[in-house]
Formats: structure tokens, C-alpha cells, sequence
């Protein structure tokens, strides 16, 4: 079927369900699975942008496919596809080998349709990218490249110079050329992310799976906005931090307008009556921001759960605010490390005590659910701070255990790739950082070749060999698992289970391969679910009589 734009989620590793990779926990505690196969929210938002302006296009998530079914063949899929222009997200640095072997097939299979990659980690080594793979036409660098892909459609269509594409790079001559980039404050009004439009475009290529953000969405659907693009804050293992923002894609981090958010919050709500993820830390934006943001949800009378992520400690006026415009309220943030000094090497520090009293702050006002993470692999993390961490974690899970409040700790590694452009890769000796990738080649050879998580894990620190990080890994969730067990948080059984296959991941016993691809090692599906409340509309009917069909056809 012809769309002018087919944009395409490769999976982490292409060959992944030939090959007997084990994958480890680098995906615990994230909805998407070791094959990372949810797409870039990036591909909602240019979707969007061409069909209102006349352009058709679809989502191919190949990923989500390939996990599906073991006999979905990729190759037969795209060549069912007619289209002058294929876009590859090459946001994270975990899909360089899958999108290069995508963009491979498909110039096999459509040698005159031009593939154009885009996202960070493209847009970070767009030059080597356009040297090295003469199959890539183009890359798009920057960011707000709603208005890019638009620009870029209606030059290969009407076969005009290139030079009005914004932030294009492509070959001219023997020679490999970049624009301009966007002006990013107007890029910014582009960004809208329309969960009618995409739902209505999956039946329109009768490819409900190939549109799915991730591969469990279709069992409990949850939209997503954003407050900003790039950030206030310099976390140094971020690669979309201030530093590297500023360096890479655009001028300067913008924030969104607060009606427009709202606006789509409240289009999701209509449309799919699900919860909904708002990324961007809101409090830290200040009380004139929120209270407007406020005002505009309430103007609305929009009543969803929402989750919130906070990148530091929020204090009382902000969260006694947010109860009253969201009941329903979730929250998550991330500590990495219960050690503040190290906290304050890695990024924008502040006390546990500050964190703290978030926490009783989000219980007195009536949070659902409160989750924390902790990292393994962080700059002068030992493996004794880890302990320490462990430690703190459980003594808070012991302290909020049998709260209304659900209160959930997780430890997980920062892996495999540490983010290009942010401050551990480009200072990595002021950081302590050994990083063994380099370059697209590099990653690709890692991924290419490894067979378990250790062997993707592309640095190392001077306080934690891999073999340190892999190890304190492993002993980090069965300590955990062991908690929650005596916590009553989990079952004997389900803790024996738990342990059992950690223990067979470390030893290399009894690893059952694929069969693992669409499963969490340590944590289990509620963990990392934060609500299953839904609005009903008709749009969330029809997902739920395909998730009952689609289950009944598995049986």
C-alpha cells in the first residue's frame, strides 16, 4: 500500500530471534524489552505534521512485530510497502545495528526509494554515518524536524534542490553537505502528538501492530506528552542534557506552551481515554508555569491518571496543586545513588532528606503510586555504594510498606551505551569513563557480535570493571527479590522463580534464549505499571475487542 513517508522502529539487534543473545536486565525497569522496541515519541508528532498537511504516512514498527510472532518475516513486510521515502530512527545508540540492517534491506528491495535516518545518536554522528553507508541518502539532524521530513518529501517528490530541507545532510557531487537547521522556537509549535490520527492511520494500513508505540501497549494503552525539548538541568550521563542539547540539536531547551499541552492532554483523554505520561520535570518549571498549566487542565475538565517524573525534589505548593488538578497522580523519580556526593557528580544534586520529604509529601497528599531508581555503573560509584544504595531503598520500602501510597524501589545499569554528547562521553576523563564505543562502526561490531549483556556494555568506570557492574548487578535484584519476598510484596514461589532466573543468566545454565525476549528478568508487570484506569471511548473499545482478539488468536 503507498504512503509518501514510512517511518521505521528497527529492533535493537535485526537478527535477533536467530541468534542466542542473552540480554540480561538492561531493560527491567522500562515498558520496552531488550529488543527496545518502543519508537521515539518523535514518530507520533511528524506523523501529525504530514498528514494535516496533505502528505500520507505510516509507522512500521518492525521491532514490535518481529517480537510478536516468530513467523512475521520483515522482509516480506516491507516489500508490501510503496514508498519514495523510508525514515529509520537512530535516536538510541542500542539500534545501530538494527538500523542499519533495515536501511540495507530496504535499498535492496527499493533501490530508488531514498532512506533517510534522524534522532540523536544519528543526528551525533550524521557525517560518519553519510561516509560509512552509502545505502543512507540522508540524515536529518537537529531537532523539531516535523517541518524537516515535510520539507524533505516535497523536494524528492518534486525533484527540487535540497538546500530548503532543514538540518539535511546528504551527498552532492562526491561531497557530503548540511543545511541550516530549523529555527527551533517555531519547530517547537510543530510538535503535537495526536493519538486520533495514529490510531485512525494503523486501520487505515490494516497494521494495528505496526503502529503500537511497544510490543504491551495493546493491554494497557497510555499516552504520552512533553513539557520541553532538551532540559534546564546538566545530568552528566543525559545525552539530552542542557550541555549536550545546546552542543548537538538545537540552540538553546525551549518549554512548551501550557494551553498546547493541554490541548493534547485532553485529545488523548477523548480519544483514548487512558492514563498518561507527562515527560519534563513540571515543578521545576516554577509556580507561574504550573499554575497556568493548572488552570488550562481544570478550563478543560480533563480527569485522567497522570504520571509525573521530577529530575529533583518538589516542595509543598507545587504537589498540593497537582492533587487538585490530578486526583489521580503518580510520580517517579530517580536518586541513581542514595550517596550524595556521588549524586552530585552525575548530576543535579540535592539531599536525601530534600528527597524525603517528597516522598511524605506525595503520600499526605494522596499519590497512587511513588517508584525510585537507583543506577549501577554511575562516576565514583563502587560496588560498596551500591550495597549502600540497596540499603536505603529497602529501608524506605520498609518504611511505606502497607501505605495507600504504593511505594516501589528499583536498581537497574545504566546500559549498554553510555549517551554521545553527553558529559560522561564527552569528559569522560573528568568523569572516570572508559568507553570502548567511538563511533557507528564501534557500536555496530558490539552489537554485531555480542552474545550477552556484558559483552554490549561498551565502557567501564575506574571504581567498576564490566565484570563489576555485571556482577553487582546480579547480586542488586536478587537482594531486592528478596525484600519484596519478605515484605510480602511477592510470592515464595515467584521469588524462587525471580532468583532462579537470575542465577541461570549469571552462570550461562538453563538460559532459555528468545523465549525471554518479551519478559523482565527482575521485575514483574505490575511493577512497572503505574495504572490501568480507563475512560471509555470508542477507540478504547475497539483496542480492547482487538487485544481479546489477538489473544484468543495465540491460543
Amino acid at each position: 500500500m503507498h504512503s509518501d513517508v514510512v517511518f521505521i522502529h528497527p529492533p535493537s539487534i535485526y537478527d535477533f530471534r536467530s541468534r542466542q543473545i542473552d540480554p540480561g536486565p538492561i531493560s527491567d525497569v522500562i515498558p520496552s524489552t531488550p529488543v527496545f522496541e518502543m519508537y521515539p515519541v518523535g514518530f507520533v508528532s511528524m506523523l501529525t505534521y504530514l498528514i494535516e498537511h496533505g502528505y500520507s504516512a505510516r509507522i512500521a514498527n518492525i521491532a514490535v512485530r518481529m517480537l510478536d510472532s516468530k513467523k512475521f518475516d520483515p522482509e516480506a513486510y516491507i516489500r508490501d510497502m510503496d514508498s519514495p521515502l523510508f525514515g529509520i530512527d537512530l535516536h538510541w545508540l542500542p539500534h545501530a545495528q538494527g538500523a542499519i540492517e533495515v536501511a540495507r534491506i530496504i535499498k535492496n528491495i527499493f533501490p530508488e526509494s531514498k532512506i533517510v535516518f534522524g534522532g540523536y545518536s544519528a543526528t551525533y554522528f550524521r557525517k560518519e554515518i553519510m561516509k560509512n553507508y552509502n545505502f543512507v541518502d540522508y540524515v536529518l539532524s537537529g531537532d523539531f524536524q516535523e517541518e524537516g521530513i515535510l520539507k524533505l518529501i516535497e523536494a524528492i517528490e518534486s525533484r527540487k534542490p535540497f538546500e530548503q530541507v532543514p538540518g539535511l545532510v546528504y551527498r552532492e557531487n562526491g561531497l557530503i553537505k548540511e543545511n541550516p537547521r530549523y529555527d527551533y522556537k517555531t519547530g517547537l509549535n510543530n510538535v503535537f502528538f495526536n493519538y486520533e490520527i495514529l490510531f485512525k492511520n494503523a486501520i487505515k494500513y490494516y497494521d494495528i501492530k505496526g503502529h503500537l508505540p511497544y510490543l504491551g501497549w495493546i493491554k494497557n494503552p497510555e499516552s504520552f506528552t512533553l513539557l520541553e525539548r532538551g532540559c534546564e538541568l546538566n545530568c552528566a550521563f543525559c545525552g539530552g542534557s542542557n550541555f549536550a542539547y545546546k552542543a548537538n540539536y538545537a540552540t538553546n531547551f525551549l518549554i512548551r506552551d501550557q494551553e498546547k499541552v493541554a490541548d493534547e492532554i485532553l485529545l488523548s483523554e477523548n480519544t483514548l481515554g487512558s492514563p498518561i505520561f507527562m515527560a519534563g520535570d513540571l515543578a521545576l518549571k516554577g509556580p507561574l508555569f504550573y499554575d497556568k498549566f493548572f488552570r488550562a487542565i481544570k478550563d478543560r475538565g480533563i480527569d485522567i491518571p497522570i504520571l509525573t517524573e521530577y529530575f529533583k525534589p518538589f516542595n509543598q505548593d507545587y504537589i498540593s496543586k497537582l492533587s487538585k488538578t490530578f486526583p489521580d497522580f503518580s510520580i517517579e523519580i530517580s536518586p541513581e545513588t542514595s550517596n550524595e556526593v556521588i549524586r552530585n557528580w552525575n548530576k543535579s544534586g540535592y539531599t536525601n532528606a530534600e528527597l524525603e520529604k517528597s516522598l511524605e509529601l506525595s503520600e499526605l497528599y494522596g499519590a497512587k503510586k511513588f517508584d525510585m531508581y537507583f543506577s549501577i555503573g554511575l562516576s565514583h560509584q563502587d560496588r560498596e555504594d551500591v550495597k549502600s544504595s540497596l540499603d536505603y531503598a529497602i529501608s524506605l520500602m520498609k518504611k511505606y510498606h502497607g501505605k495507600q501510597m504504593i511505594f516501589s524501589t528499583f536498581i537497574s545499569p545504566i546500559a549498554p551505551f553510555i549517551d554521545p554528547g553527553s558529559l560522561w562521553y564527552e569528559k569522560s576523563d573528568v568523569y572516570g569513563f572508559k568507553i570502548y564505543g567511538r563511533s557507528i562502526p564501534d557500536i555496530y561490531q558490539i552489537l554485531n557480535s555480542g552474545k550477552t549483556w556484558r559483552d554490549f556494555l561498551d565502557y567501564e568506570t575506574n571504581w567498576m570493571t564490566k565484570d563489576d557492574i555485571v556482577e553487582s548487578t546480579y547480586d542488586s535484584e536478587i537482594t531486592m527479590t528478596n525484600a519484596r519476598y519478605e515484605l510480602g510484596e511477592l510470592s515464595k514461589s515467584a521469588r524462587d522463580n525471580i532468583i532462579q532466573s537470575i542465577n541461570n543468566y549469571r552462570v550461562g545454565n538453563g538460559y532459555s534464549g528468545n523465549g525471554r525476549m518479551d519478559r523482565h528478568l527482575a521485575y514483574i508487570d505490575k511493577d512497572i505499571q503505574w495504572s490501568r484506569k480507563h475512560k471509555t471511548t470508542l477507540i478504547s473499545m475497539l483496542i480492547k475487542l482487538y487485544s481479546y482478539y489477538d489473544s484468543l488468536e495465540k491460543t
